[in-house]
């Protein structure tokens, strides 16, 4: 008679769920002939930019679009399938639907003084993570009763109203009175809670970036206020300082200047958007939260949401085919997966007639 023999079970034996994971809780690393196939074979992607490079690829080569190219420097231009082609690109095919592309010529065309944005990167690369924020967010800056009901659903805010859904922002670039730098928030929803007190939500997006990028050194104005802010264990901290930590102490200490130094608002949050699966930014995560300190939760939040819990939370707000599209855009591995399991070994040698 047969039993199940639990001490020889992988839970009994210890090891780590990658040893025993299916594919739906692991990306490959795309064979080279793969990637070079789709034009996206770049040797310094991590295994998740890799495999986000080969989705775009594969998400604009289904709809028919011509690949864009990318120069480096003082490099000849070279195609690159997870870029659009210019007139795809000024067609808006980097963006959901006609709506949000729109909207993206306008906030782009009525930026805020000195904000930065990248027009190659809006329009034409499918990787960025400035598209993203705008898949994700103009929906909500479009159709106020979604952004009602995200603020509920991803936030726990009950609020009155949403006040305004703004990107690329900042109170004042440069200015002493809030960190004194050029940092700026990817988007910042403020709204008007049922208590009647105002405050936002200050959102970084990232998709497939390995880590946030070096910036520039701390001014002396960002340290003074962090160190009073109670946000940190220790605001003199040199990681924080360093990337891949600067960004997230930049603009966390930005969000609390907005509610304590300057009462723009009366409450406010900081969050950072990003798949769950780009594992380098979970981990520039982690190792940010390791800084704050216990009072921070009452100062100033700090909390992440994932894209998968966005692309849902919009789906039960009713928007389905948008979630549909974010997720086909962003988050399904499959085609990729599919493109290394349809591999089929000895094929090309079988399809050549053999040598006398």
């Amino acid at each position: 008679m047969g039993c199940t023999n639990t001490l020889n079970s992988p839970e009994s034996r210890g090891l780590m769920p990658m040893y025993v994971s299916t594919r739906n809780k692991a990306l490959p690393i795309p064979p080279i002939d793969v990637l070079e196939r789709f034009s996206v074979h770049e040797p310094l992607d991590t295994r998740f930019r890799s495999c986000a490079r080969l989705l775009q690829a594969i998400w604009r080569e289904r709809r028919g679009w011509t690949m864009g190219s990318y120069a480096r420097a003082n490099r000849e231009p070279m195609s690159l399938g997870s870029r659009l082609d210019s007139t795809a690109a000024r067609a808006g095919f980097n963006y959901l639907n006609p709506a949000i592309a729109k909207l993206v010529r306008m906030e782009i065309a009525y930026r805020e003084q000195g904000a930065l944005i990248d027009e190659a990167r809006a329009w034409e690369n499918l990787l960025s993570s400035t598209a993203l924020a705008f898949n994700l967010l103009a929906p909500l800056k479009l159709n106020p009763t979604l952004a009602k009901s995200i603020m509920k659903l991803l936030f726990s805010i009950d609020v009155k109203q949403v006040d305004g859904v703004f990107f690329e922002t900042s109170p004042g670039r440069g200015n002493e009175a809030y960190t004194g730098d050029h940092t700026a928030l990817d988007a910042l929803i403020a709204y008007t809670g049922k208590d009647g007190k105002t405050g936002f939500v200050g959102i970084e997006v990232k998709y497939a970036e390995s880590q946030p990028a070096n910036a520039t050194p701390v001014k002396a104005r960002h340290m003074d206020m962090a160190g009073r802010s109670n946000l940190f264990i220790d605001a003199t901290a040199p990681k924080l300082q360093q990337a891949p930590l600067r960004q997230f102490f930049a603009e966390h200490a930005l969000c609390y200047s907005m509610v304590h130094e300057r009462r723009l608002f009366d409450r406010g949050q900081f969050i950072v958007i990003a798949p769950n699966q780009n594992a380098e930014i979970a981990s520039a995560v982690e190792a940010y939260r390791l800084h704050l300190s216990a009072e921070q939760a009452q100062v100033l939040p700090f909390g992440t949401v994932s894209v998968e819990d966005f692309a849902s939370a919009i789906g039960k707000a009713g928007e389905a085919e948008l979630a549909k599209q974010i997720t086909e855009r962003y988050l399904d591995f499959g085609p990729v997966h599919e493109l290394i399991d349809d591999w089929t070994p000895h094929a090309i040698l079988n399809a050549q007639p053999m040598a006398d």
